[in-house]
Parts: C-alpha cells; sequence; structure tokens
C-alpha cells in the first residue's frame, strides 16, 4: 500500500451480514447502535473499527446522550463497515453532512449540548424502528409524518400516542395543506401560532363546561385531550401536543392577517376579533391572554402596499415577513423558527439573562438573549 491508499479500518474481522435500514435524520450513534444490535458486535467495538484511537467515555454509550462526529476517513469507514455509499449517508446522517465532516479531523463521541432543542427525538416506532434516535436540529417536538405519534426530545426523550385525539391527525393534514398552499411561509404561521397557543396553555383558566353551548373554553378542551392521552400527570409534556389543532387555526387566521395587512384600511383589532370569534368560546381575553397576539401583530403591522421580490410566489410571500422569521432549511411540519422568541418552560414575565446589546428591549430578546440580536426597534 502506497501513502496515497487510504487507510484501512482498525479492524478488519468484523461481520456485519444484516445491513438495517436508513432513517433520514438519524444520528450516526443511533444508526451505530441499530447495526450492533442486529449483528451482535458490542457498540464500542464497531467504534473502534472506525478508529481505534476514538477517545471513547467509561459509561455505556447511548445515542440519547452523545453523537458520534466524524472525519472524512472515519465516514469512508463507516460507509464500508454499513454496506453504503458515503452519499447516502450525507444524505441521510445530518452529522455525516459534507459541511460537518469537512470541520472534523478526527472521529469524536461528544455529548449533546445542555440546552433545549439539541437533545435527539425518540423516532417513531410504527414508520421508522424502535430505538432509533432523530437529530433534533433545533426542534425540540413534531408530528412524525405517519400522524400516529408525537416525537419529543424534552426530559430525555418521549413519544405520545396520538390514536386516541384524532383531531391531532386531522391537525396534521391541515399543517401539511397550508404549506403545500403556501411554501415555508405556511410552516413559519404556525411556528408563531404554536408559540401563541403554549402562551395561552401557560395563561388560561381552565372553566368547567357550563352546559350552555359554547361556555366550554379551549382550555378545558385541551384538558379533556390530555385526559384521552393519558398525560394528566405530565400535563407539561402533553402540551405542545394538545394545542396544536388550535395552532393550526390561528395559524389560518394569521394567514389571512397577512393578506390583509397590506390593504388601504387593514384593521389590527378587527382581526384580533375573528381570532376571538374563533377561539375564545367566551368572547373576551384577558390583557395577559391577548398579549402574545399584540406581540405577534407589533412584527406583522400594517403596511402600505408594495411589490414583495423574489423569483417564485413562495419566494414573494416569504420575503414579506419580518426580519425575525428564519426560512427553514428543510421541509416540512415544525421546521421553520418562529418570530416570537419566548421558550416554552421559562417564565413568560422574567428573562434568566440580559442582552447586552440591548438591554432586553429589542423584539428578540425581551425574553432570553437572541444570537443575532436585531437591536432596538425602529422609531
Amino acid at each position: 500500500m502506497t501513502h496515497t491508499d487510504s487507510a484501512p479500518p482498525a479492524e478488519t474481522s468484523l461481520e456485519i451480514p444484516i445491513r438495517v435500514p436508513l432513517i433520514p435524520g438519524e444520528t450516526t450513534l443511533s444508526l451505530l447502535a441499530r447495526t450492533a444490535a442486529a449483528n451482535g458486535p458490542d457498540l464500542p467495538r464497531l467504534l473502534r473499527s472506525l478508529d481505534e484511537d476514538l477517545d471513547l467515555p467509561d459509561r455505556d454509550l447511548d445515542p440519547r446522550r452523545e453523537e458520534l462526529l466524524l472525519s472524512p476517513e472515519t465516514l469512508a469507514r463507516l460507509a464500508a463497515l454499513v454496506d453504503r455509499d458515503a452519499d447516502q449517508l450525507s444524505r441521510a446522517l445530518p452529522s455525516a453532512h459534507p459541511d460537518r465532516v469537512a470541520d472534523i479531523e478526527a472521529a469524536r463521541i461528544e455529548p449533546w449540548p445542555d440546552e433545549l432543542g439539541a437533545a435527539p427525538l425518540p423516532a417513531c416506532p410504527l414508520c421508522m424502528e424502535p430505538g432509533a434516535w432523530i437529530a433534533a436540529t433545533g426542534h425540540r417536538w413534531r408530528p412524525c409524518p405517519c400522524g400516529r405519534r408525537w416525537l419529543a426530545g424534552d426530559d430525555g426523550g418521549y413519544l405520545v400516542d396520538t390514536a386516541p385525539v384524532p383531531d391531532l391527525g386531522r391537525a396534521l393534514h391541515r399543517h401539511r395543506q397550508l404549506v403545500h398552499r403556501l411554501g415555508p411561509v405556511g410552516d413559519a404561521l404556525l411556528a408563531d401560532a404554536h408559540q401563541a397557543m403554549l402562551w395561552w396553555w401557560v395563561s388560561l383558566p381552565r372553566r368547567r363546561d357550563t352546559g350552555q353551548g359554547r361556555g366550554r373554553s379551549v382550555a378545558d378542551i385541551w384538558h379533556a385531550r390530555e385526559e384521552a392521552l393519558g398525560m394528566t400527570r405530565h400535563r407539561r409534556r402533553a402540551a405542545p401536543v394538545v394545542v396544536y389543532p388550535e395552532a393550526v387555526t390561528l395559524a389560518e387566521l394569521m394567514w389571512t392577517w397577512e393578506e390583509r395587512r397590506r390593504k388601504r384600511g387593514a384593521s389590527p383589532a378587527a382581526w384580533v376579533e375573528d381570532v376571538v370569534a374563533e377561539l375564545v368560546p367566551a368572547g373576551t381575553l384577558t390583557r395577559q391572554e391577548r398579549a402574545p397576539l399584540d406581540y405577534w401583530l407589533e412584527q406583522h403591522q400594517a403596511e402600505a402596499p408594495g411589490k414583495p421580490s423574489g423569483r417564485t410566489a413562495a419566494d414573494r410571500r416569504w420575503s414579506r415577513l419580518p426580519e425575525l422569521h428564519r426560512r427553514p432549511t428543510e421541509p416540512g411540519p415544525f421546521r421553520a423558527p418562529s418570530c416570537l422568541m419566548w421558550v416554552y418552560g421559562l417564565p413568560l414575565t422574567s428573562t434568566t439573562a440580559v442582552c447586552p446589546r440591548c438591554d432586553g428591549r429589542a423584539p428578540s430578546c425581551r425574553w432570553v438573549p437572541y444570537s443575532e440580536c436585531t437591536g432596538l426597534p425602529r422609531k
């Protein structure tokens, strides 16, 4: 072998007769754990075959806690080990993406960052494979494409069986229709609406049905869904799931405002009345309950008509969104970030840190400092 040849694997005696299926978005360590489970060699031995100098932790490896970062050489060895093309792995595994691999000099095991949206999501056992883990890529939860499970990375990862609440499957269908019709704008508005509904979940009191038809509050509807899902003892975990149908409804209403706000005489107050009529049976909102709608309207203000930029209709729709919206890098539900920056699980009225650039006064930093602080609002 000349010095220009690729280095061979450190161990060549491993037999991997069973090729496990690739799962789009899976973590690299999860793929190797499934491969080890299917073929017999333990996971550390499999990792040593990729790089004999790999520094392994003393405790058992777990895809929920750690990820394997690949160098170009170890990616080539992994492809040979699992009998796949390197390009296949690069498309399926986020950690094997060429941009990430190019920055790694030597393979290493790293713990997932201790921050929200970093921990991987448990894969759906119905349409993927039990025990697999999906890279979160900044998203704390999402409905599974099959519509029968909800994947969440918080609290060590958990799954919610959505079958007992058919409204959740119908909401996913409507969400997909919105994205199909509007492009990424549809998903961005859903992200905003989901943030608003989580605010309401924290703020709205539960009022039992008075027997007067529309007297039942949305908070009581959410509580009924928690009971149907068997999660009354885990209400905080259930909240992102149970508010989903109303979030889709609010996203659809948000699009009506997006169409309306560039027309002469557009009235934010009239739009809020439409939201109340659709989502609030009691017909009133307290100041605290109205707050997320006001924050959203503050960014999506009524503006003078203008010609949007962009080559396609989807591009032109996106160009009209305010600057805090960041276009998603991948398609699908719950891929777009919201322009409403509070964090579910933290207090709505206080922060643990203050942005040094704007002193917490910018729309991006009212609740937590934002790495791309937009500065103080224009006067």
